[in-house]
C-alpha cells in the first residue's frame, strides 16, 4: 500500500487542522516511513536462507491439502507464528502465519486468511480445526516476536482459537534483548566505562564449589558496560527490540516493514479472484496493480514469520551439531545445522528431534528453490572422543598477583572462568529453562529438586529480570529425568505455596 512520504519537520497544512491524538498517529507513522527508507537505502534486502513453501488456507482449499498439514503437524514440533489484522474495524483479524520448522534448511509456511474461511459446518472447516489443534497442542513450541496473546488478541471470536492448550511459548522478542546486550558489550579491559554506557543484565550465578567469593554480593554490584551500538535498550529498560531492529543490527539486511498498515482482509491468494475488484488500483480499476500489491502483501507476510525464525537460529547456534554434505555435481561441501537438542538451552519445553520431511503438499508455492541434494555422508563424533579432546583444552591460567582483587575485578574474573566451562564441558551443556515465581530463591529450588530426586549440575541461574530459571544437568539420563518432572509449572506460584506455604 503506498503513501505520499511524510516530513516530520515539514508537516502539511491539514495536520494543523487534526486533533492531538491525530497528530501524535501522523507524526508516528511519519517516522517509520522515514526510518524504514533510510534502512532501506542503507543495507540489502532480507531473504530467507532456506527453502519455503508457502500454502493458502481459505474456503477453496482442499480437504486433502489440510490432510496433508495435519500428517506434517504430527511430524513437526517448533512453529513461529505471526498475525495481521486490519485497523479500525470490530473484527479486523485478517491473517495467521504459521511456519513449520521441520527441517533447517526447509520449511512450509501457512497463510490463514480467517476473513475468507468456509462455512463452520462443513468438512473442510472441520479440517482446518483438526490442523490448528495439532499445531497448539502436544507440548509443542511456539515462536512469536512479543507475547502470544497480543498476537491473537483479534482472533478469539473465531472458535478454533484455543491458545488454552498444552503448547510451548518462546518470546524471542524479550530473549533477543539479552542476547544482544551480551553479544553486543565492548571487552571491559579494552574500554573505559565512562563513555556510552548501560546497566549489565542481572543475572544472579550460583555456582557450588567455584569459590569463596559471595555471588549474590557481586551480583548487586553497580556495574555498568560499554555497548558497541547506541540503541535505546542500552539505556532504557523498558525499551523494545522491533524486529526490523534486530534483523539489521544481526544480519545487516533490511526487513521491509511499508505494507504493515493495509488491506489485510483483501484476499491474498490470487486464486480467491478479489484482484478482481478495484480496492488499490486508482482512480482506474488495473488488474496488474491489484495483483502485485497482494503479492508484495505475501512476501510481507512470510518475510515476518522467517525473519523470527532465522533470529531465533542465529541466537543459539552452540547447542547445534553439524553435517558435511558432499555434493557430486559440484564437488563442494557445504556445512548445514543439526536440529538435535537445538532449544534446551533456551525455553521452557521439552525439545525432540525433528523430523526431515516434506510430503506432497498441493497448491503449494516454492519459493528460492532448493538445489538437488544427494545423500549426505555424515560425520558424527562419539562421546569418548569429544571426552579425549577435552583434556587438551585447557582454561586460561590464573595470573598471581599481590594486589587485593576488587569486587568487579573478581566477579569478572568468575565471569571469565564461567564462560569457559560453559563452552567446554559437557556438563554445561545440558540445561533446562523454566519460568519461576519470584518468591523462589537457590535454596529452596535445590530442595525442591533434591525432593524429587532430581540431581543437577554445578550451575543453576535465575534471571530475575525475566523471571526464569536456568537448571544445568550432568549427564544425558539425568536431563531426560529432569524433562519428564520438571513440567512448565514446575516453579510456579501455586507450586510454591504447595511446598513452602
Amino acid at each position: 500500500m503506498s503513501y505520499a512520504k511524510r516530513d516530520p519537520n515539514n508537516p502539511p497544512n491539514y495536520y494543523y487542522n487534526l486533533n492531538k491524538k491525530q497528530q501524535q498517529n501522523w507524526m508516528k507513522t511519519a517516522k517509520k516511513m522515514n526510518k524504514n527508507e533510510d534502512l532501506q537505502a542503507k543495507y540489502p534486502p532480507f531473504k530467507s536462507s532456506s527453502n519455503i513453501t508457502i500454502i493458502h488456507i481459505h474456503h477453496k482449499s482442499t480437504i486433502e491439502t489440510i490432510n496433508d498439514l495435519i500428517i506434517l503437524a504430527n511430524r513437526t514440533s517448533h512453529y513461529t507464528v505471526d498475525t495481521e489484522s486490519e485497523r479500525k474495524k470490530i473484527n479486523n483479524d485478517a491473517l495467521i502465519q504459521i511456519q513449520f520448522l521441520h527441517s533447517t534448511d526447509a520449511s512450509t509456511i501457512t497463510l490463514i486468511e480467517t476473513a475468507h474461511l468456509p462455512n463452520p459446518q462443513t468438512i473442510l472447516y472441520t479440517k482446518i480445526k483438526e490442523l490448528w489443534s495439532t499445531i497448539f497442542n502436544n507440548n509443542n513450541e511456539v515462536i512469536t516476536w512479543g507475547t502470544v496473546e497480543n498476537e491473537f488478541n483479534n482472533f478469539h471470536h473465531l472458535d478454533f482459537i484455543n491458545l488454552g492448550n498444552p503448547f510451548q511459548h518462546i518470546n524471542l522478542q524479550s530473549l533477543f534483548k539479552g542476547w544482544h546486550n551480551e553479544h553486543c558489550v565492548t571487552h571491559p579491559e579494552m574500554e573505559k566505562r565512562d563513555k556510552k554506557t548501560g546497566p549489565v543484565s542481572s543475572n544472579m550465578v550460583d555456582m557450588s564449589g567455584d569459590d569463596s567469593d559471595d555471588d549474590m554480593d557481586d551480583e548487586k554490584l553497580n556495574d555498568y558496560v560499554q555497548y558497541k551500538c547506541d540503541h535505546i535498550t542500552h539505556y532504557d529498560y523498558n525499551a523494545t527490540w522491533s524486529l526490523q531492529d534486530a534483523i539489521a543490527t544481526t544480519f545487516n539486511k533490511f526487513l521491509d516493514k511499508s505494507q504493515t498498515i493495509n488491506f489485510w482482509q483483501c484476499g491474498i491468494d490470487l486464486q480467491l479472484d478479489t484482484w478482481k475488484n478495484k480496492l488499490f488500483s486508482r482512480p482506474q480499476y488495473n488488474k496488474h496493480i491489484e495483483q502485485q500489491q497482494r503479492i508484495k502483501m505475501k512476501q510481507y507476510a512470510t518475510d515476518d514469520c522467517i525473519a523470527v525464525a532465522e533470529l531465533f537460529l542465529c541466537m543459539y547456534p552452540e547447542t547445534t551439531t553439524t553435517t558435511t554434505t558432499t555434493t557430486t555435481a559440484a564437488a563442494a561441501r557445504n556445512v548445514s545445522i543439526n536440529f538435535e537438542d537445538y532449544l534446551s538451552n533456551i525455553s521452557e519445553d521439552e525439545i525432540e528431534l525433528i523430523a526431515l520431511t516434506k510430503p506432497k503438499l498441493k497448491e503449494k508455492e516454492i519459493v528460492n528453490q532448493p538445489n538437488d541434494s544427494p545423500a549426505e555422508l555424515i560425520i558424527t563424533t562419539t562421546e569418548n572422543e569429544i571426552n579425549e579432546l577435552i583434556p587438551t583444552q585447557k582454561p586460561p591460567p590464573n595470573t598471581s598477583t599481590t594486589l587485593t582483587l576488587t569486587k568487579n575485578e573478581r566477579q569478572r574474573r568468575k565471569n571469565r572462568k564461567l564462560k569457559w566451562k560453559q563452552k567446554h564441558r559437557p556438563d554445561f551443556q545440558r540445561k533446562i529453562k523454566r519460568p519461576i515465581y519470584h518468591r523462589y530463591d537457590y535454596r529452596k529450588i535445590r530442595s525442591q529438586l533434591a525432593d524429587d530426586d532430581i540431581h543437577t549440575s554445578h550451575q543453576i541461574t535465575i534471571n530475575k529480570e525475566k523471571g526464569e530459571v536456568l537448571i544445568g544437568l550432568k549427564s544425558k539420563e539425568e536431563e531426560e529425568k529432569a524433562r519428564n518432572k520438571i513440567k512448565i509449572n514446575y516453579f510456579s506460584r501455586e507450586q510454591y505455596k504447595q511446598r513452602w506455604g
